[in-house]
Parts: structure tokens; sequence; C-alpha cells
């Protein structure tokens, strides 16, 4: 009667378990971060939205138009609020100033130390490099916990929850709101159901999302439709 395992079995079956277990382990690992993720993405629209209703709680109105270029003291006052630890914007000049300002126009209303992520070192969840509207690189601040958020594409404002830290990439760590015109409130659609997001050079840059393709977008394509479906879920 055989009453064990020979050496030679022992080690064919530890090898078998190595394999799979390399075969397997990233994947989990990889998982287990994206849930990580998913859920500092929500807490970062937690700080946003708060931000902005408390601008204009202070303020007490909302913009007809949204778009950030012609808003450079709002996105300084939700920074503030927002608690941030590093800014694109010289918002100490910027906030004295009787009116908004757009701060590529001068150096002393911008720092190049703080923007956001250069064309092609970002991606989406295909793996293609993203391009970068670099009107809006420097309104982007850095938050205590180390996400990068910037107001970008007129109305739009991308998360990335760990900084420069990989993967860089769209639907991981790398998310979308936006707000709407007149309205106090986030949001990831216009009123049309629709949105462009990463919204210039289209079609090479952006993504048309609706209320009926982002799942999909999440689960196949570039990863923008993460940010809606890890919200409204």
């Amino acid at each position: 009667m055989k009453l064990g395992f020979t050496l030679a079995e022992v080690l064919i079956t530890l090898g078998i378990i190595g394999i799979v277990s390399a075969m397997t382990l990233p994947t989990v690992i990889n998982n287990a971060r994206d849930r990580q993720f998913k859920s500092m993405f929500k807490k970062q629209v937690s700080v946003i939205s708060q931000a902005i209703q408390m601008v204009y709680a202070k303020d007490g109105a909302s913009y007809t138009k949204v778009n950030w270029k012609d808003m450079s003291k709002f996105v300084c006052e939700v920074g503030m609020y927002m608690k941030t630890v590093g800014s694109g914007l010289n918002c100490s000049e910027i906030l004295q100033l009787e009116e908004t300002v757009d701060p590529n126009t001068s150096s002393i209303f911008s720092n190049p130390n703080v923007e956001w992520h250069q064309s092609t070192k970002w991606y989406d969840k295909t793996g293609k490099p993203m391009g970068t509207n670099g009107a809006f690189m420097r309104y982007t601040f850095y938050l205590p916990d180390g996400a990068l958020i910037n107001f970008n594409s007129v109305n739009q404002i991308f998360i990335d929850v760990n900084g420069f830290k990989a993967p860089n990439t769209v639907g991981r760590d790398i998310f979308y709101i936006m707000l709407r015109d007149q309205s106090i409130t986030t949001s990831f659609f216009e009123t049309n159901g629709k949105v462009s997001v990463n919204g210039y050079d289209c079609p090479n840059n952006c993504t048309e999302l609706t209320k009926e393709n982002y799942e999909e977008d999440c689960k196949n394509g570039t990863g923008w439709g993460c940010s809606p479906l890890y919200i409204l879920e």
C-alpha cells in the first residue's frame, strides 16, 4: 500500500500550484486595487460636491454657463474648501481680483509645478494614450491624501485618486464628474443625457457617453463610463 507522495510528485504539485498562482495572482491584486480605487473615487466625489455647494452657499448664485476658463475665482474657492496642499493656479493672486481671469494669460496667475497629466502619460482602459487639453493643465489641485483634481474640458472635473502613481488609467484610478449650466450639484451627463468626455480634438481624444452606453463603455470600452456606473449603480 502506498502511504505517501514521492518527492517527485510533491515537486510536480508545488510547481503546478506555483504556475496557477503566477497566472491568477496579478488579477487578484488588480481587482483588489480597483475596489480600493472605486472607494477612493466615491470619497473624492463627495469632497468636491460638498466644496462646490459651499461656494454656492456663500456666493448665492449659480453660473448660467459653466466654463472653467471664465470661472478661475470660483475654481480657487472650491479648491480652498477642499483644503488642497498644492495648486496649479496662483489662487492668492486670483482671489484678490474683482473679476475672474484666465490664468493662461499671465504667469503670475499660475504655477507650472502643479499640472494634470501630460499628453500620452495617461491612458484609457484599452491602453490608448490620452491627449490633454493644455488650456486646463494648471486648473489642478493636490489633496492631502494624494489625489489629483483637474478642472478640465470646460465643465468637467477629472480625478486621479492616487495622483501620478500607476496605473494612470481611465476607469481604474482616473474618473470624471461634471457641473451643468445653472446647477449647484455635480452630475455625469448634460440635460440631454449625453456627454463628450475629455471633449477636445474629437474624435481622437474624446468619448461620447450616454445614459444607455456608459455601462458597456466601462466594461469593454474606454473606461470613462465607469465614473457614472460606480456612483449611480
